[in-house]
């Protein structure tokens, strides 16, 4: 095989049995402190003749064929399990398919991966595009499903896809997530930054939090702590790290926050 384009659902079956699949992981900070909040978890396919395999090459592929069910079990378990290794304040951000949520016993596959692993429901949060509100009743269950087990979902690429507004009266999110497209185009002006405030708007109205992803510069960053931005995401902050590298650098700001908490205080001033 010599392209890409030559792949096929037997490629993705051998990748899974092979173990030619790996995680990275993204940080996501705090915008009004910097620090890290939690990771996204991101698919890696390192194929033995073509390298590097990007997402977006055989993800849709395996929506076609089905094989996304396998797949996506593997990386919300394998999430899971790396997750449970870091200090109990970080959260996994999981994305999840279309497809995957239309299969009827996607809540209790969320409910049997936290289980295998000891990782506590209100450390994971799966990211859902909006795809998954043309999926009718079977979506609006599986998302009250899998909310009643403590796990947070958001809704990825907020404003990218299908009528999201009138979704958002119906399906309950914990999170938005802004399209990095809408953060490319802050500096071409007013309009824009005026039409990410509205989402910010919206999702504070809905009781969601808000997430903007794509950060790349010091300006955009800026300019979404004015707007209001919750939590920020992009290479600005770091590029998707391996699990065991995550793992020591979590564990390494835990450490600074608790010499920090240790610190003693400046003596008070006696009063003249």
């Amino acid at each position: 095989m010599s392209r890409v384009e030559d792949l096929g659902s037997a490629d993705i079956r051998a990748a899974l049995a092979e173990g030619a699949l790996s995680l990275a992981y993204q940080p996501i900070v705090s915008a009004a402190t910097g620090a890290i909040t939690g990771c996204e978890a991101l698919l890696r396919w390192h194929h033995p003749i073509l390298g590097a395999v990007q997402p977006a090459h055989f993800v849709p592929l395996a929506e076609r064929t089905g094989d996304i069910v396998p797949l996506g079990a593997w990386v919300l378990d394998t999430a899971c399990r790396q997750a449970a290794t870091w200090p109990e304040d970080y959260r996994v951000c999981v994305n999840v398919s279309p497809v995957q949520l239309q299969e009827p016993d996607f809540p209790a596959r969320v409910a049997a991966a936290l289980r295998a692993s000891g990782l506590t429901a209100a450390r994971l949060e799966l990211e859902l595009t909006e795809g998954v509100l043309m999926g009718g009743a079977v979506a609006l269950n599986a998302i009250t499903g899998l909310r009643a087990l403590g796990v947070s979902v958001a809704l990825d690429d907020f404003g990218t896809g299908f009528s999201s507004l009138g979704y958002l009266q119906h399906l309950a999110f914990d999170r938005i997530k802004i399209d990095r497209s809408f953060i490319r185009a802050l500096s071409e002006g007013r309009k824009s930054r005026f039409l990410i405030r509205t989402m910010h708007d919206i999702a504070h109205h809905f009781g969601m939090a808000v997430t903007a992803e794509g950060i790349e510069t010091e300006d955009e960053a800026r300019m979404l702590r004015e707007i209001g931005s919750a939590e920020l995401q992009g290479f600005l902050f770091g590029r998707p790290l391996p699990g065991e590298a995550v793992t020591s650098l979590l564990r390494e700001q835990t450490r600074g926050k608790r010499r920090t908490a240790r610190s003693p205080r400046s003596p008070k001033r006696a009063a003249p």
